[in-house]
């Protein structure tokens, strides 16, 4: 008999490993997140401590020994892995309940068949991949060589290639993970007459099938390099696929979330990083797999990145038990600044210590590994001149996007920048970045010390709050604005009919939008019409009830609409989590047609061209969003989110 692997999971997260070593000997201070200690393990005595322990792991480098939690009670204790487990569960106050001890050894998982299913399919991927009598590969092969990825590397990070795009399970990665897995539930003693049920449920519980114009079909994933993800366990949970060069957009396509496969929380790569955090105490966040590989065959096998999704808070909070120690080495572009700009809102929160890689321009870490230059990447990450504390970096972004030219400009730019200053929870770094302003802006320390000094730190609330704004077309009456509109007159306008409708699965299936990492990560009242819409969805979710939602909402007659058109809402029986998601996909969709519409109004009214230089990418991005049916975990809508967010609270 043994623990479930969810219960198994649940204690090694309320463990941290460097609280447990403590009970076996003194502790020094060996950096943040970290300690170190004299060898506890038997057989090994040491005047000197060289036994380093982190959150989830040991390592001592005086006897070779180390390993995760499980492992080090079993050297010290001497008992199985089952007595491991309740001893933990024990030491966080974890009770387990009846449905976390079942049969089989080491805690079998529930969830086993889904991680089978998605390690046969990565297996099928990657076979197809290295197969040279497959010619349909053959592309992908030649486009690898040309990033300088070697077959043994290859397999190393288990890339493959995946199958044209049919539709339909005659051909494809259905048809033959169906015969593999048929044996797999052969050989698990599964009734004959289950195992056809068995093989659809395990591939569409990993993500590996979906349902479309009533057909099961795998055609997500269309002639794609494949990029293997896996959990800190080195198990496959899902994909990144990559377009081949002239290959249908977009650029990726990542795996649905599943029971094992949550995006907001995993990286790629820090199942190979986190073997070596203890060692370095710090870690490189960068956007590609092909980012984060290049940095894996140099000598700073460190680097993680976000799997199709921005970074979350979550993933941070992963990564901050190993180290705080954070190095963002994004791309030069917009994107890229606006992704390392995000971690401002955590950097006080989690005790960052952050520093940004600036590259040289149109260069990506993994560009070095093409040119097999990754001595050189090294370098730049180890060069002071290029690998700059945050805040500095955020003071060069904000003089660079703004005009300097005249004494006015280069004042008001100041007061940017000092308000960033004045934000920053370390004080003791205050003054010499007031001097560090005005030597870049040319301006007199004095007068920028005493404006300073009048200054007041932004609200916390205010600094990275989504600013919901609706202009009002410009040949709407005043009147007509102020009419109270009925719920069928509210419903008549496609976009609120929208919102309604996703207001009303905030209200009746919160559980799948939140199973579905659809809430908090990518639903937010920015993609509401109106600032009405918006203030009913943040009631919601504060309130238990749409009673005690009803009294957090400030009275206006548009809110009292949407109330009323809720009470008469009644839950979806056809709701699913591909269902939800694709609704908020157009709700996002929807909104940025509007506010695309509206900065080119103001863009003509004023003749501020500047407003609307990157609207090119936005269409592109709405469009492939929209001809894809709407999916919310794309690169695209991640796009999208992001420029919406930039365009709203500036």
């Amino acid at each position: 008999m043994g623990w479930s692997r969810e219960f198994i999971e649940k204690v090694r997260e309320a463990t941290d490993l460097t609280d447990v070593a403590r009970d076996y000997g003194d502790v020094k201070n060996a950096g943040p997140g970290k300690v170190k200690m004299n060898c506890p393990l038997p057989n090994h005595t040491e005047k000197t401590p060289s036994h380093y322990v982190q959150k989830e792991f040991f390592k001592c480098f005086g006897c070779g020994e180390g390993g995760d939690i499980f492992k080090f009670v079993e050297l010290l204790e001497n008992c199985d892995f089952n007595d491991q487990v309740r001893r933990l569960a024990d030491r966080a106050g974890i009770i387990p309940g009846p449905e976390d001890w079942i049969g089989g050894g080491g805690g079998e998982d529930r969830r086993k068949d889904v991680f089978a299913a998605m390690k046969l399919a990565a297996d099928i991927y990657h076979q197809r991949l290295l197969n040279m009598e497959n010619k349909e590969a053959q592309r992908a092969r030649k486009y690898l060589r040309s990033r300088n990825i070697t077959g043994q590397q290859a397999e190393k990070y288990c890339i493959g290639y995946s199958y044209p795009r049919t539709i339909g399970p005659s051909d494809g990665l259905l048809k033959e993970l169906s015969e593999e897995l048929t044996s797999y539930f052969k050989e698990s003693e599964t009734s004959k007459d289950d195992v056809p049920q068995k093989v659809e449920q395990a591939m569409k519980r990993a993500g590996l099938t979906s349902n479309y114009e009533g057909v099961d079909t795998d055609f997500f994933f269309g002639e794609r390099i494949m990029f293997t993800i896996f959990d800190t366990s080195d198990r496959p949970i899902a994909f990144s696929g990559r377009q081949l060069p002239n290959g249908r957009d977009p650029k990726y396509r990542n795996s649905p979330g599943s029971e094992i496969y949550k995006k907001d929380e995993t990286l790629y790569g820090l199942n190979w990083a986190r073997k070596h955090l203890a060692r370095e105490d710090r870690i490189i966040i960068c956007e590609g797999q092909l980012d984060v590989i290049a940095f894996h065959e140099s000598t700073l096998p460190i680097a993680v990145a976000p799997c199709g999704t921005s970074m979350t808070e979550n993933q941070v909070k992963k990564l901050a038990r190993y180290t705080t120690n954070f190095l963002l080495c994004f791309d030069s572009d917009k994107a890229g600044q606006n992704a390392a700009k995000r971690f401002s809102q955590w950097e006080q929160k989690h005790k960052l210590q952050i520093k940004v890689v600036t590259l040289p321009e149109e260069k990506d870490p993994g560009d070095y590994h093409t040119e097999n230059k990754l001595e050189e990447l090294v370098k730049v990450i180890e060069d002071k001149d290029r690998t700059i504390p945050f805040l500095q970096w955020r003071i060069d972004i904000l003089i660079k996007e703004r005009a300097t030219e005249t004494i006015e400009e280069r004042v008001k730019a100041a007061e940017r920048c000092l308000q960033l200053v004045k934000d920053h929870p370390e004080e003791m770094y205050h003054d010499d970045y007031i001097r560090y302003t005005g030597e870049a802006l040319d301006l007199p320390y004095s007068g920028l010390r005493e404006k300073f000094d009048k200054m007041h730190k932004t609200p916390e609330r205010k600094q990275f709050r989504e600013t919901i704004t609706e202009p009002e077309p410009d040949n709407q009456p005043a009147t007509q604005r102020q009419q109270k509109p009925t719920v069928d007159e509210l419903r008549k306008q496609p976009s609120n009919e929208l919102a309604l409708t996703v207001l009303s699965m905030v209200l009746h299936h919160r559980q799948i939008l939140e199973q579905g990492n659809i809430l908090p990560e990518k639903l937010s009242p920015i993609l509401f019409p109106d600032q009405e819409f918006g203030a009913v969805f943040q009631a919601l979710l504060t309130s238990y009830s749409l009673a005690h939602a009803t009294k957090k909402i400030k009275e206006s007659d548009k809110g009292t609409s949407i109330i009323a058109a809720l009470r008469e809402s009644k839950p979806d029986e056809q709701i699913s989590i591909e269902i939800a998601s694709k609704r908020v996909g157009e709700l996002l969709v929807r909104k940025v047609e509007k506010e695309v519409d509206s900065l080119q109004r103001k863009a003509k009214k004023t003749n501020e061209l500047e407003l609307i230089r990157d609207i090119g990418d936005v269409h592109i991005a709405k469009n492939t969003l929209q001809n894809e049916g709407f999916l919310l975990f794309s690169p695209e809508a991640d796009f999208l989110l992001s420029w919406l967010h930039e365009k709203l609270e500036s």
